[in-house]
């Protein structure tokens, strides 16, 4: 780690001048090469490094999320809510600058910088046990703000947001079991709603690269981010690169895709579907209210736009329990069929819907579960053992699993 960390010092000096100040980066990098190497304060969790290396997280210095229903509307974390333990204010109440660095915020970043984490649920979190995505080990840090940050140690950001979830609308055509127990539109809540895209556009989107609707509902069965897509201002948005659409796919119609103007089309380059099943039988009760014939042929029309463009990512949403994970293989096949890049399997998290009883007797990734053993052959299925899959917070089980059979888990 060391010698990487002085050849990057070294590229510092280069006439390019990627990073600003590198001057005083170079001293504080020389500085602190040492204390990178020493053993203290990792994330304790199955499966981590050696206490020789160090993990950053990206996340606390790009993503603003932004809740709704659930807790105070308005709400940002910096990442999924379930993953970690406390939110960095309320942009309802107060401006996205203020929010972005917050007391809470700083706190949080600090507990990166220091490799503690000590807000983060480690159990839940899939990039702290996989170490990917937003997670890596320190020395593989090469984003030039973010080794300004590392290197400076900065909590207080001079810059904004670059990713912006909104999950603040929990308005869905559907009413999965896991998510919720009735169908939600949020028409009593629309003044709020509108309140809050318009804040982000006049306050956080100027900056931001990534805008991702929904994670709380649906962006085609919420009237408001269906209007938003249709009607958004690009010019509030300059640097905007990707809007990445998490949907259950049944209302993604030609009809309605057409009705999003070319200039913002143009921009959606990834998307999510969350399906949850592979026959028609287990998406009908996973799935309340939808229609597998209905959903297969809008993947047909989404599996075109990934071919075809506009879309350079697709990812097809399995959340594993009880009465599904016999299927995660033929709901790789699914997957395959329709073009997606990724096929993720995710725990059941308990969001308040379930009783103690009913969690429990869907929870299969409980050593408890009466089919926890077979739960765990499957995870070891060599037909799994594909690029495209992803365990995410599965990963700790798989490799649990791996004596039994083949591992597909780095």
């Amino acid at each position: 780690m060391l010698d990487n960390l002085i050849r990057k010092a070294a590229s510092l000096i280069a006439p390019a001048d990627l990073v600003p100040q590198r001057g005083r980066m170079l001293d504080n990098l020389f500085r602190k090469a040492a204390s990178l190497i020493a053993p203290a304060g990792l994330v304790p969790q199955r499966g981590r490094p050696t206490n020789s290396e160090r993990l950053f997280c990206s996340q606390p210095f790009k993503r603003f999320e932004v809740l709704g229903g659930g807790g105070e509307r308005g709400d940002v974390f910096f990442c999924c809510q379930s993953w970690i333990t406390r939110s960095i204010g309320n942009m309802a109440e107060k401006p996205v600058e203020e929010v972005w660095n917050s007391k809470d915020a700083q706190a949080i970043r600090r507990s990166i910088l220091d490799n503690s984490f000590r807000y983060c649920k480690t159990q839940a979190c899939p990039y702290l046990q996989r170490i990917d995505g937003p997670v890596q080990r320190i020395e593989n840090v090469t984003d030039p703000e973010l080794l300004e940050v590392i290197l400076e140690e900065k909590v207080v950001l001079p810059y904004g947001p670059s990713d912006i979830i909104c999950c603040f609308d929990q308005s869905c055509n559907l009413s999965c079991p896991t998510c919720r127990n009735q169908i939600i539109m949020e028409n009593d809540h629309a003044v709020a709603i509108v309140n809050i895209q318009e804040r982000l556009e006049t306050q956080a989107l100027a900056d931001a690269r990534l805008l991702y609707i929904t994670g709380s509902g649906d962006p085609f069965g919420s009237p408001f981010f269906r209007q938003w897509l249709q009607t958004m201002d690009r010019a509030r948005m300059p640097k905007l690169e990707r809007i990445h659409l998490h949907t259950n796919g049944l209302l993604w119609t030609k009809r309605i895709w057409e009705s999003i103007p070319a200039s913002t089309r143009e921009l959606v380059r990834g998307a999510t579907i969350s399906i949850d099943a592979a026959r028609p039988e287990t998406y009908k009760v996973n799935r309340r209210g939808g229609d597998f014939k209905i959903l297969l042929n809008r993947l047909e029309m989404i599996g075109g736009l990934r071919v075809n463009g506009p879309l350079d990512h697709l990812e097809f949403h399995m959340t594993v329990q009880s009465n599904n994970y016999r299927e995660m293989p033929d709901f790789l096949a699914l997957g395959r069929r329709f073009h997606a890049d990724r096929v993720s399997f995710h725990r059941l998290l308990d969001w308040g819907t379930f009783t103690t009883e009913e969690f429990a007797a869907r929870a299969v990734h409980f050593p408890a579960h009466p089919e926890h053993e077979d739960f765990l052959d499957i995870l070891t299925d060599p037909r799994l053992d594909a690029p495209e899959v992803y365990l995410s917070n599965l990963s700790d089980l798989a490799r649990e699993a791996a004596p039994r059979g083949r591992s597909h888990v780095a």
